[in-house]
């Protein structure tokens, strides 16, 4: 379940993090992103939805508020295999990983979680301490998969 505005905003000022309205404006935008189940997004289209409100912001500014974001848990920076960088806020009982179209891009999430792979990483390298995972599925959409 996604937690509200108020419940994010609060967790955001416990966690000591100065919250510009350009800041609350980026997290906002990733937590009605979430709760609609849309994709993740990159720190560009982050940026140009932010600049409808404040024109002056930099991608800078959108990165290191993303960076600080991602360092306090709140939100996920995911790396797919095109290099690029996009980010999704971080809820509870919302574990999921993601389709990309190799075609147009496309991404989607997907419930399923190869845990049985993850513990089998666990039962080999019992040595090293495992704290996360990631899981992508590459392909291509039904438009891409009928050109």
């Amino acid at each position: 379940m996604v937690m509200g505005e108020e419940e994010l905003i609060g967790q955001l000022k416990m966690m000591g993090i100065r919250l510009t309205p350009q800041r609350q404006e980026i997290i906002m935008l990733l937590l009605k992103r979430a709760e609609a189940g849309g994709p993740p997004l990159s720190a560009d289209e982050i940026m140009q939805h932010v600049r409808m409100r404040y024109p002056s912001i930099s991608l800078d500014t959108v990165y290191r508020s993303l960076a600080t974001f991602t360092r306090e848990g709140l939100v996920r920076e995911l790396q797919f295999r095109d290099h690029s960088r996009r980010f999704e806020l971080v809820h509870e009982d919302d574990h999921h990983h993601h389709f990309v179209c190799i075609g147009c891009g496309y991404i989607m999430r997907i419930p399923y979680c190869p845990v049985d792979c993850l513990k089998r990483a666990k039962e080999c390298y019992p040595e090293y301490e495992i704290e996360d995972h990631s899981f992508t599925v590459y392909g291509y959409c039904p438009e891409c998969k009928d050109d």
